[in-house]
């Protein structure tokens, strides 16, 4: 996982390959991390992911309410059809500010 800063308030993840229930677990502690530190605008990068378990997805449901009800959020970008057609089959998909890219999401968190 590759993390970025490109705004003071902003920050992203690149992730990669398939994402397990225990791949979640780490990715959920790097997002308790950055919510300790007050960084609650996340962009989520999926475009290098191949797979999410259904589970994953449903914890990062709940993480995405933890960060909305701190006046952040998690938005996603990058998902390829597979991954989207995922998070749609757990009702997720609408739960999370799905943008084009990166430079995007950033940009919506300003607006």
């Amino acid at each position: 996982m590759a993390i970025s800063t490109p705004t003071e308030t902003v920050t992203v993840l690149r992730l990669s390959g398939d994402i397990s229930v225990s791949d979640m677990d780490s990715l959920i502690h790097v997002l308790t991390d950055l919510v300790l530190k007050n960084k609650n605008k996340v962009v989520l990068n999926f475009r290098q992911v191949k797979h999410v378990s259904l589970n994953a997805i449903s914890n990062l449901v709940e993480r995405n309410q933890r960060f909305r009800s701190l006046g952040g959020e998690l938005k996603l970008v990058g998902l390829i059809p597979y991954v989207a057609n995922l998070f749609k089959l757990v009702g997720a998909y609408s739960h999370f500010d799905v943008a084009a890219d990166e430079d995007d999401a950033v940009a919506r968190f300003d607006s």
